[in-house]
């Protein structure tokens, strides 16, 4: 019920009357002596102590069915890999990566499941911490105490704009002092991703004029569209507009980004079977389409088809996919 957001729903997916549905949980209220789910509100939202009890019993449901899994298999190395593998993502990584990944795993592993959950920074390393999910993805992956981050990728990060923006009938590359007090589209000033481009063009010694601040990649990218100002966007997230001509790549002499990207999980946290088999083959060798800044390198690499996000994602997810896609 919490993932559908619905007793309706969540009543028909498991062969019961929406009633029935409504007083199990009633029933666990009762026995717990807490209200889980706030019902004055539509759709209904989880209590503090819902989501408290939702994580814990999230955690332990996916430490049982591992331990199952380990148990069965017992010594044999050849033997299936079943499970379900849960995994909580950042918009924007998400929705360029997991559909790909997803496809590629299922492949491998067809006896298993995969499922993902998108979500803003803070709550990825919170279903990470809480046990919900088996690893988060996030972009500059930070260890805490109870966190292990390690490094995936650094994803280059281009100039962009409408190309009826004037910069874009200039000579390319662009000289740095061309973007001075040129109107930017900037990610808001609490996100990591506008600390570094700021620093970037600190570096360059150009002050360029703030257009607007916005939270999220869809946003910025859209007010570039309709030449609200140059951006600079991951460049997975802008291919489809730049190849349909809404956007257009600019070079910069100078300019040079990237996002690190990488995978969080839970300190000392046991994996399945299934849960490693997809992070080995996150952390493989699968080439993602105009980039080879990754943090390792090898042979037999693996072609992807990168939906980017200007595509539904295909896949499983746990809550419905807000349309704006958070850096």
């Amino acid at each position: 019920m919490v993932r559908k957001r619905s007793f309706s729903h969540a009543a028909v997916e498991h062969g019961m009357t929406q009633s029935a549905a409504s007083q199990s949980v009633q029933h666990l209220e009762e026995f717990l002596g807490v209200k889980l789910i706030d019902r004055t509100k539509r759709p209904f939202v989880m209590t503090a102590e819902g989501q408290k009890f939702f994580d814990g019993l999230s955690g332990v449901l996916r430490q049982f069915d591992s331990l199952v899994e380990e148990v069965r298999a017992g010594n044999n190395s050849t033997a299936a890999i079943t499970g379900q593998v849960m995994v909580a993502s950042i918009y924007s990584m998400g929705l360029s990566y997991l559909p790909t990944l997803q496809d590629l795993f299922l492949k491998t592993c067809p006896a298993a499941s995969m499922n993902y959950h998108l979500a803003h920074p803070h709550e990825v390393y919170r279903m990470v911490e809480q046990g919900t999910v088996d690893f988060g993805m996030v972009s500059y992956p930070e260890s805490t105490h109870s966190i292990v981050a390690t490094n995936w990728r650094h994803e280059p990060m281009v100039l962009v704009a409408s190309p009826r923006h004037r910069l874009a009938s200039l000579p390319q590359p662009i000289r740095a002092e061309d973007l001075s007090q040129v109107a930017l589209v900037a990610f808001a000033q609490n996100l990591k991703i506008r600390q570094e481009i700021d620093k970037q063009l600190r570096q360059l010694g150009v002050t360029m004029r703030i257009a607007v601040e916005l939270d999220n990649i869809d946003s910025v990218k859209h007010a570039a569209i309709v030449n609200s100002g140059v951006a600079i966007l991951p460049k997975l997230t802008v291919q489809n507009e730049i190849a349909a001509g809404s956007l257009k790549m600019l070079s910069c002499e100078g300019l040079s980004l990237t996002r690190p990207l990488g995978i969080i999980q839970k300190r000392d946290a046991s994996m399945s079977r299934a849960a490693r088999s997809f992070m080995e083959l996150i952390l493989g060798n699968v080439v993602w389409p105009g980039d080879s800044d990754r943090d390792d390198s090898g042979s037999g690499k693996i072609e992807s088809t990168a939906h980017g996000n200007g595509n539904a994602p295909r896949g499983n997810l746990l809550a419905d996919t807000p349309a704006s896609v958070s850096s």
